[in-house]
């Protein structure tokens, strides 16, 4: 009875021990990596594999009772499926299973790696979905290169007891298929994942210096082209890196899609061997030989066949019965060439000869890897640092050998070298005794310069400021100079109308003595015409008269010299009222500073440089009126052209002309401040020149009170009526007590159109004497004249409105009727080319 018992005993055990449920992996340490491979010693290691799988709702139902229900059978994992094709049926989906005892920690997460798994995979842990990659049933492939880590949700796991990992697998290639190579574990996912980041980072970094070898022998080629082996192995090297990077799992990161991956993966393994081949014929200069002409056609049409397939199972066909069978020829020429250049004992040969002995053997073991025949991690990116060094060791006996040969050379050259170095010294000083010619030319040249940039002003309602740094720097004889085409100069004129400060600000085109060359001749000129000021004639002219004057003096000047000189500039003159009549030669717009806000007195371009050809065509006076506490600011370019640094800290030249704006406010007007920003905010790259203006009226401006506004509104009125005489008497009164510009205008022009032309002028010159800013004044005093027969005063008062705007149509019409009465014909053409600039706007 006790020995029945024992047997019973005994085959309960046996029972119990073949039992699928039972053969489970254990993580005692909640910490640790378990490993889920299989142990060829240990039965219980093994996995389960179900033939055709199962629909999804059948596996959401598998439970310990119902595990031993379906035909599993035992396999060992990783590996292919497909080693023993008996005990396999034509089908396409498989499931895997594995029974697991997990130790949980519930402050840790934990994560599946299961290997590459060939192709497309759907995972369930305790008969929940965590996971799945591809397209189930698609005709393509999806990912059957890819490492699988899932991560598992906390809620499945069951501690201390067993818990069913089940993964169905859906098959692409027919010959291969399961988790194929790799490793399956389960972990912590913060160590899972950055075991394999590292692992994968690690391959990258070889890479990187891979590339960097191509690189480097791609350089080599570049500066020496007729070394073409330089080429061939750059070429080589960049195929290899590009061809492991697509063996990487850091390619998924890139979102490219899978087929196209895989087709270039495919396309640039036909390139590595023949690469090879034709770097080491070139290296030892051999001959083309037929075969190889003949590999590299196969070579060719396989190519262009792998271009236009998507079938990837039939590339891989191709690959492997047809195109690697093909690189044993490949190798055999390869080690023909060594082995011919070994017996001439040729030391490259030999360090070539060791390095592909061990890519070779990588090549093979990964080749077989591939196919299957083991599970093995791909050693061909390590390996081939081996032939690098191969080459690196072949590149340093050369660089001993140049330097030995270099050696040598200088032992016989060393009396040329001693004779070239006086020649030079020699050369040296002859330039140092040049350049101190040029220094000297400098010096001469900016104590030139400096007299003719006086600041002279006598109207103290005026202060005017000047700033001028030029980038040329120089010593001559212990003396710090600069030199360049910016310049500033302010001089005063009396005319009748008034005093006036006369103003240049001007950037002279070139750099250093060009530039300066520029400068020097605008100086003299218009200095000349401050001189010839004096004169009674000068100071009859109105202010517009004058101004054109000095400008059809410079621009006469400038353009004699052919385009080869020419400057922006603005001229002006401003009287003690503050009113301004300036002109703006393709010089940066002037700024205005009025109550803390810092704005453009102008918005477009009118005027060509002083020298450019027909610049008459754009001549034009522009007034503005300053008031009380106003600054006006006038600089060259290189306010603007200052160096800034982009956020990737690239330097770019400023584009933005309105940042002097925020730099004149953050400075409130100071000039010296105001520089200070400039340089702060940039580097300055060219000559840079200010000129600033302040005006501080004395004058209170008068007060007009309410009734007499009102008055005026009033007569005002009556006059638009048409009650010219009654407005008329009403006003005359008032003028008596209140002079104001705008009273003298209205008399005047009710006087005008009751063609009272003398005593309209007297009202109608006060107004203008108040308020040069009416410019409707001037054609009604240009008209009041010509109808008392004062040609000529008609003639300036029209000039003046036509300097200002030519596009005064009754104004041009008058103007050139009164020049045809004067026979003032000279003034005439001068004056034509503006009207034919303009007669489309007129």
């Amino acid at each position: 009875m006790i020995k029945k018992l024992l047997i019973l005993l005994v085959f309960s055990f046996s029972q119990l021990e073949s039992d699928p449920i039972f053969d489970s992996s254990k993580q005692m340490d909640p910490k640790s990596i378990l490993s889920l491979d299989s142990n060829g010693e240990d039965p219980k290691s093994y996995w389960y594999l179900l033939e055709g799988g199962l629909e999804d709702s059948e596996i959401y139902n598998i439970t310990e009772e119902t595990f031993s229900n379906f035909n599993w059978r035992r396999i060992k994992i990783p590996g292919n499926l497909f080693q023993n094709k008996e005990n396999f049926n034509n089908t396409r989906t498989i499931l895997l299973a594995k029974w697991i005892e997990l130790n949980h920690d519930p402050t840790i997460q934990y994560s599946f790696r299961l290997g590459i798994i060939n192709d497309r995979d759907k995972t369930y842990f305790n008969g929940q979905l965590i996971g799945k990659t591809g397209m189930w049933d698609s005709p393509f492939p999806q990912n059957y290169d890819k490492v699988r880590i899932y991560p598992i949700p906390s809620f499945l796991i069951r501690s201390k007891q067993k818990n069913l990992l089940l993964i169905k697998i859906q098959l692409y290639f027919h010959n291969s298929g399961g988790i194929e190579q790799d490793q399956t574990l389960l972990g912590p996912s913060k160590v899972i994942l950055n075991n394999f980041y590292i692992d994968e980072f690690i391959k990258l970094i070889f890479l990187t210096i891979y590339m960097t070898v191509g690189g480097y022998f791609l350089f080599l080629f570049i500066r020496r082209r007729k070394d073409r082996e330089n080429l061939f192995f750059s070429l080589f090297s960049f195929s290899f890196v590009l061809y492991n990077f697509l063996r990487n799992q850091l390619k998924y990161e890139l979102g490219i899609p899978f087929l196209e991956m895989k087709k270039a993966e495919y396309l640039i393994i036909l390139l590595l061997i023949p690469l090879m081949y034709h770097f080491l014929r070139s290296l030892f200069e051999e001959k083309y030989v037929l075969l190889g002409k003949i590999l590299d056609s196969f070579q060719f049409i396989i190519f262009l066949f792998f271009c236009i397939s998507n079938q990837i199972e039939s590339m891989n066909f191709v690959l492997s019965n047809l195109i690697q069978p093909t690189w044993i020829l490949y190798v055999i020429l390869i080690f023909v060439i060594l082995i011919r250049n070994f017996r001439k004992k040729e030391k490259r040969a030999i360090y070539i000869t060791i390095g592909l002995s061990i890519v070779l053997v990588a090549a093979i073991i990964d080749t077989a890897t591939n196919r299957n025949f083991w599970v093995f991690p791909r050693i061909m990116g390590y390996a081939f640092l081996f032939f690098n060094i191969s080459l690196a060791m072949i590149l340093a006996n050369s660089f001993v050998k140049l330097n030995e040969e270099v050696e040598d050379l200088n032992k016989n050259l060393e009396k040329k070298v001693t004779d070239r170095t006086d020649a030079l010294n020699e050369s040296l000083n002859q330039l140092q005794i040049l350049k101190e010619k040029q220094d000297g030319d400098y010096f001469l040249t900016s104590l030139l310069i400096q007299p003719l940039a006086r600041i002279e002003n006598k109207i103290p309602e005026l202060v005017i400021e000047s700033y001028v740094n030029q980038k040329k720097k120089f010593q001559f004889r212990g003396k710090d100079g600069e030199i360049g085409g910016d310049i500033c100069i302010v001089g005063s004129i009396q005319l009748e109308s008034g005093e006036f400060t006369v103003f240049a600000n001007a950037d002279a085109m070139g750099k250093s003595i060009q530039g300066a060359g520029g400068a020097l001749v605008l100086g003299v000129v218009f200095q000349a015409v401050l001189s010839r000021a004096k004169s009674s004639y000068t100071k009859k002219r109105p202010p517009e008269l004058w101004l054109k004057d000095l400008y059809v003096e410079l621009q006469s000047v400038f353009e004699s010299f052919d385009g080869s000189m020419l400057s922006s500039v603005v001229l002006g003159m401003v009287g003690k009222n503050g009113y301004l009549y300036y002109i703006n030669a393709e010089h940066p717009w002037s700024i205005l500073y009025r109550d803390g806000v810092a704005s453009f007195i102008e918005t477009e371009l009118s005027m060509r440089k002083l020298g450019f050809p027909k610049n008459n065509h754009f001549f034009q006076i522009k007034t503005f009126s300053l008031l009380d506490g106003d600054t006006l600011l006038i600089g060259s370019d290189g306010r603007d052209d200052i160096g800034l640094f982009s956020e990737n800290g690239e330097r770019i030249i400023n584009e933005d002309e309105t940042l002097v704006l925020r730099f004149v406010e953050r400075s409130e007007g100071n000039l010296k401040a105001l520089v200070q920003e400039i340089e702060e905010n940039g580097e300055v790259t060219d000559d840079i020149s200010f000129l600033k203006i302040s005006y501080r009226s004395e004058n209170q401006k008068r007060f007009i009170s309410e009734e007499i506004r009102s008055k005026y509104i009033s007569i005002q009125t009556e006059a638009k009526k048409g009650n010219l005489k009654d407005a008329l008497i009403e006003l005359i009164p008032i003028l008596e007590t209140n002079p104001h510009a705008n009273f003298y205008s209205l008399a005047g022009k009710i006087l005008f159109k009751e063609k009272e032309w003398r005593e309209s002028l007297i009202h109608l010159k006060q107004a203008v004497l108040e308020n040069p800013l009416k410019e409707n004044l001037f054609y009604m005093i240009a008209k009041a004249e010509f109808r008392l027969g004062n040609l000529n005063d008609a003639v300036i008062w029209s000039e003046r409105l036509f300097l200002r705007n030519k596009f005064h149509k009754p104004n041009s019409k008058l103007f050139f009727h009164l020049l045809e009465q004067t026979e003032n014909y000279d003034k005439k053409s001068f004056y034509l080319e503006f009207i034919q600039y303009g007669k489309n706007k007129v």
